[in-house]
């Protein structure tokens, strides 16, 4: 949904870019698109938007050219998809009720209950009335959007071959490991009698493991590790991924054998190799070349977008109106 248009910000801050002054307040405009007033309220929101999507606290926020910044950049992207909206319109784009009211229950399923989405509303400084129009004037953008994309991005099979013979160590995969294991945690400030009472637990687990027990069922009962649901399994790891120690001891072992108990600072471990995973070069097949055409697509689709965008500006009127 609205892909193009949410590259610009994430969805929500996307569709929060136009939000509404609440009915009969007076618009301060912080600047006008080709006459069309951008308020302060809604600078102000978006301001507000980015500073929770980047987790910055504004009363922490000591430097006062990094907060000009993040508005400023606020600003340029209610410019930028106020652009893109009136293009869309002079160009006949019209979006059906059908396909808002799909964006629509697409962006409210993300939302644990009603109240939740009603008050996420509230807080961009929707109802449910204004929202509606909004989302709509974004999908005019967005199909706009994807007309520049379309006009102006092609992706060729030497694109594809290129891409991939620049990129080649992005294609290939160095040994890795499938494993299980039991952790028995040990806390950094440990007494002693607790790293002992830790290092009998997993000498017993090793033992009952070597007698023939489940592994699976062993890790699921007793293991501290949050990978104990699936029965110790982690996912495939390489050199590098995980404590030196447990790499070692991992690395060491052959398919089906079962380690010592090895000591990393989170305490002690054991480890049951499932499989050694060979490395690999990831070839240039169909499924290859419509994932990097997909990628080229995307990023070179974003530079239309970019070029359309400062062209539009340079022959429209942007006022600002407020200084940034």
């Amino acid at each position: 949904m609205m892909r193009w248009v949410a590259w610009l910000g994430r969805v929500t801050v996307a569709l929060a870019l136009l939000a509404a002054t609440a009915a009969g307040a007076q618009i301060v405009p912080a600047a006008r698109v080709n006459g069309t007033p951008i308020s302060m309220d809604r600078l102000d929101r978006q301001y507000e938007e980015l500073l929770r999507e980047r987790r910055i606290h504004l009363a922490r926020m000591n430097n006062p050219a990094q907060a000009k910044s993040i508005k400023r950049e606020a600003l340029d992207q209610l410019i930028r998809v106020e652009l893109l909206y009136q293009e869309g319109v002079s160009a006949g784009i019209v979006v059906d009720d059908a396909e808002v009211e799909r964006a629509l229950a697409s962006y409210r399923a993300g939302f644990r209950n009603a109240d939740t989405y009603r008050r996420r509303l509230e807080l961009l400084g929707f109802d449910e009335a204004t929202w509606r129009v909004q989302v709509r004037k974004t999908l005019v953008g967005d199909r706009y959007a994807e007309r520049v994309v379309t006009r102006e991005v092609e992706v060729s099979d030497q694109d594809l071959e290129d891409f991939y013979r620049i990129n080649s160590r992005l294609f290939k995969r160095d040994e890795q490991l499938r494993a299980r294991h039991i952790l028995v945690a040990v806390a950094p400030d440990a007494s002693a009698q607790a790293r002992d009472q830790a290092r009998r637990k997993i000498d017993d687990l090793a033992a009952r493991a070597r007698a023939g027990e489940s592994f699976d069922a062993l890790a699921r009962q007793n293991s501290d590790d949050p990978t104990r649901q699936w029965g110790g399994e982690l996912d495939p790891f390489g050199r590098g991924a995980m404590p030196k120690a447990f790499e070692d001891a991992a690395f060491a072992l052959r398919p089906g054998e079962l380690s010592a108990p090895v000591a990393t600072p989170q305490g002690w471990h054991l480890i049951l190799l499932d499989e050694k995973l060979a490395a690999t070069t990831v070839p240039l097949d169909a499924a290859m070349r419509d994932k990097i055409r997909a990628h080229l697509r995307s990023t070179r689709g974003k530079e239309a977008i970019d070029r359309e965008v400062e062209q539009l500006r340079g022959l429209g009127k942007v006022e600002i109106l407020t200084p940034l």
